[in-house]
């Protein structure tokens, strides 16, 4: 039988998933995950997202810190993106954040995970999940590996969601600049990150570009 396993902060959508896939003939588990929202068969890992909570995830810089540690966790990871065009719109005017910032997070994401898109109801974003971790695990698709790991988050930022920052570019920003957290990167500017040796403007530009600060 197949299992899945809802973490409990999803209240808001805990009874109908609940309902939904043990009428799928799962076995559900409720518990509290450090890593996820929905966890299929311990092996494929899900974060669910509403436009609202993406967006709000991406000013806070929440959103990395989560795909970051469901990649560390897991080799099957998805973030899933529930609502309509007009969701978009309002949580979009509600952020305040620009198109380039969304679709740029996005394309960020693609570059090691990759995003399940559920425009319709909730039960039909239910069914995207199903199939996909079913074939996931029917297949063994694999999401991309981090090749080098780390427990500094905003050494992972770097390698694997800003262009032509590699290990060592990462490790001499992190040391120079003594991240340890994202907090931290969300913290930088143009002008801390140009202090960098071998940081110029321009890519200084397509790291607060990543992290949505331009």
């Amino acid at each position: 039988m197949n299992t899945i396993t809802i973490d409990t902060r999803e209240t808001h959508r805990m009874d109908l998933a609940k309902q939904f896939f043990e009428s799928k003939k799962y076995q559900v588990k409720i518990q509290q995950e450090k890593v996820g929202d929905y966890i299929f068969n311990d092996q494929v890992v899900m974060e669910f997202k509403t436009w609202s909570d993406f967006m709000s995830s991406i000013t806070d810089g929440r959103l990395w810190n989560e795909s970051i540690n469901q990649i560390e966790n897991y080799t099957m990871h998805f973030i899933v993106l529930h609502g309509t065009n007009r969701d978009y719109q309002e949580a979009f005017q509600h952020n305040g954040l620009t198109d380039e910032m969304v679709t740029g997070a996005i394309a960020r994401l693609l570059t090691y995970t990759k995003i399940i898109r559920g425009t319709g109801t909730l039960t039909d974003t239910f069914e995207l999940m199903r199939c996909t971790a079913e074939k996931c695990l029917d297949n063994k698709t694999l999401t991309r590996q981090f090749g080098t790991k780390s427990i500094n988050p905003a050494f992972n930022f770097l390698c694997y969601c800003v262009d032509d920052i590699k290990g060592e570019r990462a490790k001499t920003i992190v040391n120079y600049l003594h991240l340890e957290t994202l907090d931290d990167l969300m913290n930088l500017d143009i002008v801390k990150l140009t202090s960098v040796p071998g940081i110029g403007d321009i890519l200084a530009e397509r790291i607060l570009t990543a992290l949505g600060k331009i």
